[in-house]
């Protein structure tokens, strides 16, 4: 647990109330997901104190930013840590999640149909015309 988190004495979490991110932030411009679940703690006079986020909650709040960034910031920038942090953040988050099995089954039905229909891999192609892949 934090030390922010710990400081929370039981007298001061008995006057805040934690209530839907929806509802807290409703004229935001950042819509979370359907499955997202996110929060705001206010103080009795309605002030955010803390927000709590799931995993996708906040995904979805870093890919908001990082999808504004994506159009003012240069290709080089867009990928800088310090121009970005948006997105690096999101790569590592994403790194150590789980791959989703609907997405691996539609690679698997994608893979299939190609070799079905007799497609040639790309790789295929630029070995046998010694071409390089950057």
């Amino acid at each position: 647990m934090s030390k922010e988190l710990s400081k929370i004495s039981s007298a001061k979490l008995a006057k805040v109330k934690l209530i839907p991110w929806s509802k807290a932030i409703s004229g935001s411009s950042i819509k979370l997901s359907k499955n997202s679940q996110a929060g705001v703690i206010v103080d009795q006079q309605g002030a955010p104190q803390m927000f709590v986020f799931d995993t996708f909650a906040f995904l979805d709040i870093l890919s908001e930013i990082d999808s504004r960034l994506a159009d003012k910031l240069s290709h080089k920038e867009y990928h800088s840590k310090s121009a970005n942090p948006a997105g690096c953040l999101i790569d590592e988050i994403e790194a150590k999640l789980p791959a989703n099995s609907n997405f691996i089954k539609s690679l698997k039905n994608a893979i299939k149909e190609s070799d079905k229909k007799g497609w040639v891999p790309f790789s295929k192609i630029q070995a046998e015309f010694g071409l390089s892949s950057s």
